[in-house]
């Protein structure tokens, strides 16, 4: 049963890892559209790992370390080469969603540095002292009813 259950989530585990890496090739090209489709299927996996987790630890209250010495000894070597398999997965997958994140954070500032180029500065109605602020007014660079 339960190396089923960890075969199962390894695929599902490989199935997201790839997802990540089709994730940082749509934010390097830009499409949304397709990063919102990854993103959509992800959140699927996530929930097909998370029931297969719920099933696993309602059937066995246990670690997969506590449960190893009451299997037989192929089974014990089976299921450890599953849970070494799904490590190294899982730290694959930490490492590209680490990527993605610093990728979308960098758009993000890119994206907000481009606004704020073109959004007029905020020079408010008064100066610090509470008079009429009569400092020079510096328009937009980009002008909208142009």
């Amino acid at each position: 049963m339960i190396i089923e259950t960890l075969e199962k989530q390894l695929v599902l585990h490989k199935s997201l890892l790839q997802l990540a890496h089709l994730k940082t090739e749509a934010v390097k090209k830009n499409e949304l559209d397709e990063l919102n489709r990854i993103v959509r299927d992800e959140q699927k996996h996530v929930n097909a790992i998370l029931n297969l987790e719920k099933k696993r630890t309602s059937e066995l209250n246990e670690t997969i370390s506590d449960l190893l010495p009451s299997l037989l000894p192929d089974e014990q070597q089976q299921v450890e080469a599953l849970r070494d398999e799904l490590i190294n997965v899982l730290a694959q997958l930490k490492k590209e969603n680490e990527l993605n994140a610093q990728m979308l954070d960098q758009s993000l500032q890119f994206v907000h540095l481009q606004l704020d180029l073109l959004a007029p500065p905020d020079t408010g109605n008064y100066a610090l002292n509470g008079d009429n602020d009569e400092g020079p007014a510096i328009g937009p660079l980009f002008d909208s009813k142009a």
